[in-house]
C-alpha cells in the first residue's frame, strides 16, 4: 500500500489522504473516481457548517483561530467541525476504496 495525498482544486490543497496499491500503470482513474466521490460527499454527507469550515481550513487556508473569530464560534468549535468531516471524509474513501 501506497499513501497518497487526494487534491481537489488545482492548487495543490491537500483535502484527504487515502491509501491505493498500485498494480502498475497510472492511478489516475483511481484518483478521478475518488475525487469525484468525495465532491459528492462533502455536498450531501457533511453539514453546512462543517463544509464552511472545512473550506476556509483546508481550501482558503486560514488559521483555525481565524475561522473562529470570522463565524463568532470557539476555537474547539471549528476544531471539532473539521476533525467531524475529515473524519466522515475518510470512512467514506475507505468504504469505496
Amino acid at each position: 500500500m501506497v499513501h497518497e495525498s487526494l487534491y481537489l482544486d488545482d492548487k495543490n490543497t491537500q483535502l484527504i489522504s487515502y491509501y491505493l496499491a498500485y498494480h502498475g500503470g497510472s492511478n489516475r482513474p483511481e484518483r478521478e473516481r475518488m475525487k469525484k466521490l468525495l465532491l459528492r460527499a462533502i455536498s450531501h454527507e457533511l453539514t453546512g457548517r462543517q463544509r464552511e469550515c472545512m473550506t476556509m481550513y483546508f481550501l482558503e487556508g486560514m488559521k483555525m483561530k481565524n475561522i473562529a473569530r470570522s463565524l463568532g464560534l470557539s476555537n474547539s468549535t471549528v476544531s471539532r467541525h473539521i476533525g467531524s468531516a475529515v473524519h466522515k471524509l475518510r470512512r467514506i474513501a475507505d468504504y469505496y476504496r
